[in-house]
């Protein structure tokens, strides 16, 4: 042929593509796939893959306060965080309350919630108000304590990224064919084979009748058919793309519903959150029942609160005690010290309330003692009735008021006495002969006291009696220097005898003397440890001589020992009363009958010896 015929076609290699570039034609290849955590991703061939980062649990890390260090684990539930020792989570911080802050799982993370405490909750430096998720690396301010939120699910895969695909050679036109040799055929450059155009066909050739009847028109009706079949295709396209726009318009509006809802439903929560929050506010104010009118509110919109219980039962077992306290205000303001500890006593021992309780009590204290000294001033100025109204007031307070009681029984007697009877007249009976003699005695004149008794003793047996005591004193009194301990105590027992306790000045030389000799025996039995004996002697030696100095302060630290004994047998009471009970018996011999720590002891040697 003139023309030369056309190159056979080669069918190209499955998978890969025909391109040109200077020289010749390339094959470019398909990039290498690499499977990664997620799925599978392209990547360059050969090129290395990093592996994941371990996924850790979800976790609590304390990074500061007294658990710095320690981690907790959470799973799924909630965690109550704090100070007391039954929650899941416990730090022991005093700047931490005992019920602080609840951890919880909602929906596929975590939230954080305070729990009323004292000092409050801090969420990233900022204050913690109302239920607030948590993110990764999020910090809790509890007091002086400081955890961290760890949320491995978050964490980043580290995987290098993927190298972007090597783009695929553009097609490049053949080069052009060499002359035809005599075998009609050239041999391409490089690459598969290409078909190649013929070259133009020479002018002025004719065309066969063939050749004119298979470019003649094609027939109508097919054209027809191929008119209708474009517009029903064009038909249907319109209606595809008519139900796309409908269903994006009502994905649109199932959108916007749903936003709608999620934003109503969070306004709803920020509402029950700020109305939980003013009535936790309150709680710490002390204003319990404005406190509860706000729960019960909140009740009404969210009846599964979780916390909601606990602060209702709190509050309402604050507002008896809130009222207890406002009536023991009122009344120590009218100085009614009776009814503000009536009042104090109604209060429960585990009201958050404690520290009002403590500032009430310490006022009614304050107010007893200052009471007490307005009653000692109006007993003075015999006002007897209004000092015995003010300590009866005080005693309903403080029944063991030591003043108190003293000021109330002087001022009873007194008014028993105002108003008792006025006593009948007494005929004065005319002085007996050994009165006269007492009397002679008691100014120190023994021989005119002996010469009175001895001139009526055969007329009255009482001056006899007396005759004989006032000898044998005579008798003792010429050896005042040489008696010891005993004789001066006999001496000093026959000078009360004859003067009915009244004492006379001849006795005063024998109790100095009497007084000095136990006093000295009181000192030994006190550095021997004989404490008993010590205050036995101390005592005979302030009866011979009320004024002496030694022996008053040995009693007086007799007296303050016996309440450190009593202190150690009380102790042991419970479990080793054999040992208790000598020691209470110490107790009584180191004391005066009169004093209160001889009677406690008294009482527990009864007890224990039954």
């Amino acid at each position: 042929m003139s023309n030369g015929s056309p190159p056979a076609r080669r069918r190209p290699t499955t998978g890969s593509s025909t391109g040109s570039s200077s020289g010749g034609a390339t094959t470019g290849s398909r990039p290498a796939v690499r499977r990664t955590s997620t799925g599978v991703s392209p990547s360059v061939r050969d090129e290395p893959e990093s592996a994941p980062l371990p996924v850790m649990g979800t976790k609590l890390v304390c990074s500061a306060g007294p658990r710095a260090g320690d981690e907790f684990a959470l799973e799924d539930g909630e965690y109550v965080i704090g100070r007391a020792t039954d929650n899941p989570i416990c730090i022991p911080d005093t700047s931490v309350s005992r019920k602080h802050v609840l951890i919880r799982r909602v929906g596929g993370g975590w939230a954080a919630n305070d729990l009323g405490s004292g000092n409050g909750t801090l969420l990233n430096g900022e204050p913690l108000t109302d239920e607030t998720p948590l993110s990764h690396g999020d910090v809790l301010t509890l007091g002086d304590t400081e955890v961290t939120f760890n949320d491995s699910s978050n964490a980043t895969m580290m995987m290098p990224m993927p190298s972007a695909p090597p783009s695929r050679p553009a097609r490049s036109r053949p080069a052009a064919a060499p002359a035809a040799d005599a075998g009609g055929e050239a041999e391409e450059a490089s690459g598969p084979a290409v078909p190649r155009r013929p070259p133009p066909r020479p002018e002025g050739r004719v065309r066969s009748a063939r050749g004119r009847a298979a470019v003649t028109p094609a027939d109508p009706a097919a054209q027809q058919r191929k008119k209708r079949m474009l517009i029903i295709a064009a038909g249907v396209f319109v209606l595809l793309v008519g139900v796309l726009a409908i269903m994006k318009m009502q994905q649109q509006k199932a959108e916007e519903s749903q936003r709608a809802k999620a934003q109503a439903a969070q306004h709803r929560r920020e509402q029950l959150g700020a109305l939980f929050q003013d009535a936790k506010n309150l709680i710490r104010d002390g204003k319990w029942v404005e406190a509860k009118a706000k729960l019960l509110e909140l009740q009404e919109e969210d009846p599964e609160h979780v916390q909601l219980p606990d602060y209702l039962a709190r509050v309402e077992k604050e507002i008896p005690n809130q009222a207890a306290l406002d009536a023991a205000k009122a009344a120590l303001d009218k100085d009614q010290l009776g009814l503000a500890a009536t009042s104090l006593s109604k209060v429960s021992k585990d009201t958050q309330l404690f520290e009002l309780v403590r500032t009430l009590r310490t006022s009614l204290t304050d107010k007893a003692d200052k009471r007490v000294r307005a009653a000692q001033g109006m007993l003075e100025q015999k006002q007897i009735d209004q000092a015995k109204a003010v300590t009866d007031d005080v005693l309903v307070a403080f029944p063991e008021h030591r003043d108190a009681k003293v000021i109330n029984e002087q001022a009873a007697r007194a008014i028993a006495i105002r108003d008792a009877p006025p006593p009948p007249p007494t005929v004065k009976e005319p002085p007996k002969p050994w009165d006269q003699a007492v009397d002679r005695f008691r100014d120190g004149d023994l021989q005119g006291a002996v010469a009175m008794a001895n001139a009526c003793a055969a007329k009255h047996s009482q001056c006899k009696a007396l005759m004989g005591q006032l000898t044998d004193f005579g008798n003792l009194y010429k050896k005042l220097e040489e008696l010891d301990a005993k004789g001066l105590a006999r001496l000093l027992d026959l000078d009360k005898k004859i003067t009915n306790g009244r004492g006379s000045k001849l006795s005063r030389n024998a109790g100095t003397r009497a007084a000095n000799i136990f006093f000295k025996s009181a000192s030994a039995a006190k550095a021997a440890g004989q404490y008993g004996r010590a205050m036995e002697n101390a005592q005979r030696a302030l009866q011979a001589d009320p004024t002496h100095a030694g022996a008053s302060n040995i009693v007086s630290e007799m007296r303050a020992k016996a309440k450190d004994v009593y202190l150690q047998a009380y102790a042991l009471k419970d479990t080793n009363p054999e040992d208790a009970v000598p020691k209470f018996k110490e107790v009584m011999a180191m004391s005066p009958p009169e004093d209160e720590t001889y009677q406690k002891a008294k009482t527990w040697v009864e007890k224990l010896s039954k």
